[in-house]
């Protein structure tokens, strides 16, 4: 039987690797006990040499290379999506955050306690006793009784002492009948209440400001690490927590040649459940009194400018009269690349696409039906919505004519004709988009600023330098359509989605969209790419009607930026429920409520899609489609999502792979079959589907 010891190592055996191994032994042993030692030898300051906290060794101690191994608790383990929600229930947690990361904390005032500290200078009180001809302290006196109503103190100083008398009698005769009648308790509890409410609302406020304060300063000091989910359809993934560590972790200092490693160890219990920790251990000796520091940067960026603008994230953590602080020389670097990324290249595409009529002479000519066409598919919503007379279902992909799946199959998977077309990913990645269009275009004004962090990560800081943080916000998302996107409090939170094990990207937010009776949109275009013969243009048709999404609120320009009900942020396809209006009531309202005309703007909308499908069917692989000649035959079904400038200029920031045809069954039970019949003529009626649709660049 293996010792416990033995277990332990068998369990955590992964995480292990990264320390040495003479200090597995000691870490087992501190971990059975949740024993935290590291006050022992270590000590915090503060204003030394950073705002905040930083670790230092104490006096008379002093720690030799893989010496010792220290647990580092979590103080806090979040996400991005719940971080606001759980400050917002927990206010304790909210006070030891703020005093976790430097944050001073907003004092609350109460309006109703403050009125009591009023204080008025000698000057206004000597101006009382001069208009109503009475001492200084009378007048005082009369200042703080009217609650410091200068004017209201005044007329009681100065009425006649006879007249004062009677007008006081009436006025307690009056308020005798007011409380008899119960009207001097209503309005009283009236007012109590509106206080009461004014009171909540500026609280709710309060609560806000630190909140907000507190997750955009959350990012220079927050850790993560990745573990995988089991999910309802039976695949595994990938999850990533955003911690923060306790105060001795949170005190650590970022350096480039650190004396202390702090890696996350999650501590498996086994049936009890598991428990994470950070464990820190000397990388040399470390003397008394020395700052103790960690390397922050993810392992992973060795590029030098890549490094120098991920410590823009740390700023807070670094000695600012260390060899890492941010130096005017690394502004000027990132600001270089900035602008060399900013460059627009020239246009090198011929943006050529198929006209109407020579690709229906061409399906026309090779797609005979022989009276049936086989069809396979993993979509049961297109099984049950597609009607096409000629249409044979099959079970094998391998016999089918076409074959419409879910994902792509596998390169050795000899299929017919399939929808998906081969690197469409230069399409649905986000950071696809943005090379094809800055290859192509380069700053396209229809394409909002767009920087893959991985590899313009410099760039991007360079950017937000150059504009001095004027050049508005940026929302962080998925390069792929797998989730949200959120408006980024700020360089840190967009900075360090490095460490996120997916890529991200950051796009530049529309600062003034067109808006829809108050409210913010999407415009969803379905169109359909057709690869046909090698060589030859390929055919892009843009579906006729289209879908659009209203946010479930108003938008306001101060509007806080996690209301996702009012900013209507990047979704994947039906991920999040928002009103859907039909088409032609809305061309119509808007044409009323702006007084334009809509074909002038769906035509630019057209211009737009047209440009994308035209540069990804020239552009050579991997940055577009073309050249290959591998899976020439084939199709891809693409949703575009769209909106309007406040001047009625479409913008686009996303491509989805309608490859699931659930979305399209759903929302128009007739466009599977009119798909079909344009990307196969053995269905017969190719001319009469492409009604439907307007076939980008026909002449």
């Amino acid at each position: 039987m293996s010792s416990a010891f033995e277990s332990f190592v068998a369990v955590h055996q992964y995480q292990l690797a990264s320390i040495p191994e003479d200090l597995w032994q000691p870490l087992f042993m501190k971990l059975g006990e949740d024993y935290l030692d590291a006050g022992s030898v270590m000590e915090l300051h503060q204003g030394d040499p950073v705002d905040g906290y930083s670790l230092h060794i104490k006096q008379g101690a002093s720690l030799e290379k893989y010496s010792d191994i220290f647990l580092v608790d979590h103080a806090w383990t979040t996400s991005a999506e719940m971080a606001k929600k759980e400050l917002r229930e927990n206010p304790a947690l909210l006070d030891r955050v703020e005093n976790l990361i430097n944050v001073e904390k907003e004092e609350w005032v109460d309006d109703n306690d403050s009125d009591s500290d009023v204080e008025h200078d000698d000057e206004v009180i000597r101006m009382v006793a001069e208009q109503a001809n009475v001492s200084y302290d009378k007048a005082k006196a009369a200042l703080e009784e009217e609650n410091y109503e200068v004017l209201n103190a005044i007329t009681n100083l100065t009425l006649d002492p006879e007249f004062k008398k009677q007008s006081d009698a009436l006025q307690e005769q009056v308020m005798g009948q007011l409380i008899a009648s119960g009207k001097a308790q209503e309005k009283e509890e009236k007012v109590n209440k509106e206080k009461e409410e004014l009171k909540q609302k500026r609280l709710a406020e309060w609560m806000t400001r630190r909140i907000d304060t507190v997750y955009e300063h959350m990012w220079s000091y927050v850790q993560s690490y990745s573990y995988a989910v089991l999910q309802t359809d039976g695949q595994s993934a990938t999850k990533t927590a955003l911690y923060i560590n306790d105060e001795v972790g949170s005190a650590l200092c970022h350096s480039s040649t650190p004396n202390m490693a702090c890696v996350p160890f999650i501590f498996s219990r086994g049936a009890t459940g598991m428990i994470p920790y950070s464990v820190m251990f000397p990388l040399e000796s470390i003397k008394e009194g020395e700052l103790v520091t960690c390397d922050m940067v993810p392992k992973a960026l060795t590029d030098d400018l890549q490094r120098t603008a991920y410590r823009f994230a740390l700023e807070q953590r670094i000695n600012p009269s260390g060899a890492d602080a941010v130096t005017d020389a690394d502004r000027t670097k990132l600001m270089d690349a900035y602008r060399s990324h900013a460059v627009a290249p020239k246009a090198a595409h011929g943006q050529v696409l198929a006209t109407k009529a020579a690709y229906i002479d061409y399906v026309s000519s090779k797609n005979k039906s022989d009276g049936s066409v086989s069809v396979f598919t993993d979509v049961d919503a297109l099984r049950s919505s597609v009607t096409l007379a000629q249409i044979k279902w099959v079970d094998d992909a391998s016999k089918a004519n076409i074959a419409w799946t879910r994902k792509a199959a596998d390169s050795d998977n000899k299929l017919g004709l399939s929808n998906h077309l081969a690197n469409d990913a230069c399409l649905t990645s986000l950071d696809g988009l943005a090379k094809l269009v800055r290859a192509t275009y380069g700053d396209a004004a229809w394409f909002p600023t767009t920087y893959d962090l991985r590899s313009a990560l410099g760039a991007y800081v360079g950017d937000v330098l150059q504009q001095n943080e004027q050049a508005g916000a940026w929302i962080v998302k998925p390069s792929d359509a797998s989730g949200h996107g959120r408006i980024a409090s700020g360089i840190a939170e967009v900075v360090r989605q490095i460490d996120l094990p997916s890529p991200v990207v950051a796009q530049h937010y529309v600062p003034q969209p067109c808006l829809y009776n108050g409210k913010k949109f999407t415009l969803q275009f379905v169109a359909v790419l057709r690869q046909y013969q090698p060589g030859a243009p390929a055919l892009a048709a843009l579906y006729r009607r289209f879908w659009v999404r209203l946010a479930n609120k108003k938008y306001l320009k101060d509007q806080a930026d996690d209301d996702r009900d009012a900013h209507l942020l990047d979704s994947p396809i039906g991920a999040y429920q928002m009103t859907q209006l039909d088409h032609a009531s809305f061309t119509r309202n808007m044409e009323k409520e702006h007084s334009i005309q809509w074909p002038d703007v769906q035509a630019s909308i057209q211009q737009v899609i047209q440009d994308v499908l035209g540069a990804a069917s020239s552009q050579a692989q991997p940055l577009g489609l073309g050249d290959k000649e591998e899976n020439t035959d084939a199709f891809g079904v693409y949703m575009f999502d769209l909106t309007l400038t406040a001047s009625f200029q479409p913008v686009l920031f996303r491509v989805h792979d309608a490859a699931d045809g659930a979305w399209l069954c759903k929302h128009d039970k007739d466009l599977p079959n009119r798909v079909l019949s344009v990307v196969d003529g053995r269905f017969g009626g190719v001319e009469k589907a492409l009604d439907e649709f307007v076939v980008l660049g026909s002449n």
